[in-house]
């Protein structure tokens, strides 16, 4: 990194020319290895899964000829025929079971030929006259006897002079536990002769590349089929399979004069494989002009990248050396001097820039002493405009001498209805502009009497009070305008709303708890659940939200504030409504007297 922060800007474009450079040669041999893997897995991959859909074909082929061999052997008069002894009753079922066999026979093409031998070695179903050939041959070859639940696929059998054919065997031994001591007694063997023409269709044309070979070898390497038809039935050099190790299933080998790649899939069922061969060359055959292509073009496109990169040193050292020659004597110099490049690139439109910047710091200089003084008269002006925003403001003793003039007004023409209105409106206003935070509760009375009074005239018997306060807590102490916005609320939003006349309650008592409890209840309209449950959750919030406290309303919302500030937990306010039954709003303060306590 020191090494780097001393080196020349021609030094370091000159190393990132010869670092792209490197980097492209770099990737275009790394991408030709992995894309030349790639195609080779995919080649592979390919393989396997061509390998895999003729290994279930295979295995779906030698599960019919199981099932056919076990129909034949499971069946009731099979096992009658074989079990018993009774020359005449096994006379009658030969026919019967004969058919049976021919039934099964017929149902599955691929099978040439299904025998039943008794345990004395007598054919029961021998359908072409080649079967006893075919079963003396088997027996000769593998001097097989009896076994006890014995199913395996053999190999081939063939005898050129006395078979047309290799045959094939499925061998499954016959045995009965229907004795009374419940032992396996033999009865016999199914042998089924089957045809493998069948599997040649499955690997016929399947060609992933000109020189490929894909086969079928038995339990003794013999092809039993292969792509190329003149391979069938000739013996495979096991020595192909010899450079696999443990488990592999995957190498190549050394065949016709190439390289292959081999595969091999086990058929446990049968004992059988089933062998690809790919020559390696062929599954990189065209990559070859891919990679001859890209070689060429690699080639030329390092060259074309050290002359373009020998070239932009060039355009972008010279103009910048002179640029920094310019801001060094412009810092040692007054600054009125003035770059002039006739360049049209970027260094040219770089030194335009660096003129305007000098250009816009001359006019930010002269434009400095202007800001200060124009700071200085801004401030003025918002002082004097503040000034004239607080004189602007009405004077609360401006609106109650007004109210007294209207209160004046109404008596010289006899209208009392304006005069106890402007009397109870005054003495509201006074009450509501008082320093005092806490008043005793007989004033807060006396403000919603007044109120009380101004909503008679306005609602002419529209609604009826009752008030109960006990006298002990009249002379107690209350935040100031807490109970005049419940009862305004219920006015308003309750008995205005409802259908002939309501009733307005108010009580205060003091609780066994000794806490003051206030109930405002009307038989008004009442609040629907939904907005219902909305205000006790902004109710509750109000506990904590200190966004509250800055509300100008004197709503619900505020006074819950003020009563918590003021009092802390529990005290507060309860709604309980019934939509178009009424509303009841419950307050809790403590017990105070003489002391006020600061609100919080």
């Amino acid at each position: 990194m020191r090494l780097l922060t001393k080196m020349t800007l021609m030094h370091k474009l000159l190393l990132i020319v010869g670092i792209s450079t490197l980097m492209i040669f770099s990737l275009q041999i790394y991408y030709y290895s992995k894309f030349y893997g790639l195609t080779e897995d995919k080649e592979n991959v390919h393989t396997s899964k061509i390998l895999k859909q003729v290994e279930e074909k295979v295995i779906s082929y030698a599960q019919d000829i199981k099932d056919a061999a076990l129909a034949s052997s499971y069946n009731t008069m099979t096992h009658d025929y074989l079990s018993s002894d009774d020359p005449i009753y096994r006379l009658r079922l030969n026919k019967i079971v004969i058919e049976i066999m021919s039934g099964i026979k017929a149902s599955n093409k691929n099978i040439q030929s299904i025998m039943i031998v008794d345990k004395n070695n007598n054919i029961l179903g021998a359908l072409n006259p080649e079967d006893y050939v075919v079963l003396e041959e088997f027996e000769k070859k593998y001097s097989l006897p009896v076994f006890r639940s014995q199913t395996k696929f053999f190999g081939k059998v063939f005898n050129s002079e006395k078979m047309e054919r290799p045959a094939y065997f499925f061998y499954h031994s016959i045995s009965s536990t229907l004795n009374s001591d419940s032992t396996v007694s033999d009865l016999g063997k199914c042998i089924v002769v089957y045809k493998t023409e069948i599997l040649d269709q499955h690997i016929t044309n399947i060609k992933n590349t000109p020189n490929s070979l894909l086969m079928i070898l038995d339990n003794e390497s013999h092809i039993v089929t292969a792509d190329e038809s003149s391979m069938k039935g000739t013996f495979f050099d096991k020595s192909i399979f010899g450079g696999m190790e443990g488990d592999s299933r995957e190498h190549q080998v050394e065949y016709r004069q190439k390289l292959n790649h081999v595969q091999i899939n086990e058929i446990e069922l049968l004992d059988w494989r089933i062998v690809s061969m790919i020559p390696i060359n062929e599954m990189t055959d065209e990559l070859r002009a891919i990679r001859n292509s890209g070689f060429m073009i690699g080639t030329a496109m390092t060259l074309l990248i050290l002359v373009m990169g020998l070239l932009f040193i060039r355009s972008v050292t010279l103009p910048f050396g002179r640029i920094i020659r310019f801001v060094n004597f412009i810092g040692n110099n007054d600054g009125k001097q003035r770059l002039k490049m006739s360049i049209g690139n970027e260094m040219g439109f770089l030194a335009i820039e660096i003129n305007r910047m000098l250009d816009r710091v001359d006019e930010a200089n002269e434009q400095l002493l202007e800001a200060s003084i124009s700071l200085y008269q801004m401030e003025l002006a918002k002082k004097q405009a503040e000034l004239a925003s607080l004189q602007s403001q009405i004077n609360p003793h401006f609106l109650y001498n007004t109210l007294e003039c209207v209160r004046s007004i109404g008596l010289a023409n006899r209208v009392m209805e304006i005069v106890e209105i402007a009397t109870s409106m005054a003495k509201i206003f006074r009450y509501s502009i008082k320093e005092d935070h806490f008043v005793q509760i007989n004033n807060e009375m006396d403000c919603i009497q007044d109120y009380m009074r101004i909503m008679t005239i306005r609602f002419t018997d529209k609604f009826s009070e009752h008030i109960s306060i006990e006298d002990n807590v009249l002379s107690m102490r209350i935040p100031r305008m807490i109970l005049q916005p419940i009862v305004e609320n219920a006015i308003y939003h309750g008995l205005e709303r409802k259908n002939g006349k309501g009733i307005l309650t108010i009580k205060g008592w003091v609780t066994v708890d000794n806490v003051v409890r206030f109930e405002i209840a009307d038989n008004g309209k009442g609040i629907p659940a939904a907005e219902l449950h909305k205000l006790r959750q902004r109710l509750q919030a109000a506990d904590i939200d200190q966004s509250f406290s800055t509300e100008k309303g004197l709503g619900l919302l505020n006074i819950q504030r003020r009563i918590k500030l003021a009092f802390g937990e529990p005290y507060g306010i309860e709604v309980n409504s019934i939509e178009n039954e009424g509303t009841q709003v419950s307050l809790q303060i403590p017990i105070s007297f003489d002391e006020q306590p600061a609100e919080r």
